[in-house]
């Protein structure tokens, strides 16, 4: 491309005519004319393209220094995302060792959800085992059973545990009045030992029968549920009776003796 001046020839061009001028004038003119006027053309192509170039670059960007700002903020940008691309591969890794110590404590709690499972299961069977009823149920006075062993049920008529479940405990005494007294008692004091009181089974029979109960309560002192041990203890009543018949018997004979 020229450099704008249109009159001047380079030292190369120079060279080339004084050759061409021994031997040919007439053909160097001719030359000269046509170098001339291809060094014209191009200079007004090369203008003209800067011409272009510059309304283009005032049409979109407003002005040279406005398009070098948005080159410049641009670079920021990108120096920006690079370092930002950086700091995230970081965290990538980071995010994997979490990724991996996380599966490995869900691992852990999932064995010691088994376990735990494992020893409740031993926990349950222990209490099914039992002779003594056992049974959890809500702290309130309409509350219900929550869960009851083998002998619990069956010594209310139930043939399984689940039968019992959900009935309402005061449903179990003759007196209904016995299940609020006990309930104020624990809410007071949290345990009532040898609570005496008379019961009835699902078929309507009833017996006598003695618990040991306690208030559980959570961390801030609110009633969570009651759970005891129940026993029948008809058959010691009725022997206590027996033997409270023949004192009375053994009095009288003492007394007719005097």
């Amino acid at each position: 491309m020229g450099n704008g001046d249109s009159k001047g020839l380079s030292v190369n061009a120079k060279t080339i005519i004084l050759v061409l001028l021994f031997l040919n004038v007439g053909l160097t003119i001719k030359m000269i004319k046509k170098y001339q006027a291809t060094k014209d053309a191009g200079y007004v192509r090369e203008q003209t393209f800067k011409d272009q170039m510059e309304k283009r670059v005032q049409k979109a960007f407003g002005s040279d220094e406005e398009l070098r700002r948005i080159i410049e903020d641009a670079s920021r940008r990108k120096r920006e995302a690079e370092k930002i691309a950086e700091i995230l591969k970081e965290q990538g890794g980071i995010t994997k060792q979490l990724n991996r110590d996380l599966e490995i404590a869900k691992k852990q709690l999932e064995i010691e959800k088994l376990q735990l499972q494992e020893s409740e299961r031993h926990k349950r069977q222990l209490l099914n085992s039992l002779k003594e009823g056992v049974y959890q149920c809500e702290p309130g006075v309409d509350g219900k059973f929550t869960w009851v062993n083998q002998a619990c049920a069956e010594m209310f008529g139930y043939k399984s545990p689940e039968e019992m479940i959900r009935t309402k405990v005061r449903d179990i005494y003759v007196d209904q009045n016995d299940r609020k007294r006990l309930v104020e008692k624990l809410e007071k004091d949290g345990l009532w030992r040898n609570f005496a009181s008379y019961c009835k089974a699902r078929s309507g029979e009833r017996f006598y029968t003695e618990r040991t109960s306690t208030m559980v309560k959570d961390e801030k002192g609110n009633p969570v549920r009651i759970e005891g041990i129940i026993r029948d203890i008809t058959e010691r009543k009725r022997q206590e009776a027996k033997l409270q018949e023949e004192i009375e018997e053994l009095k009288k004979k003492l007394k007719s003796k005097k």
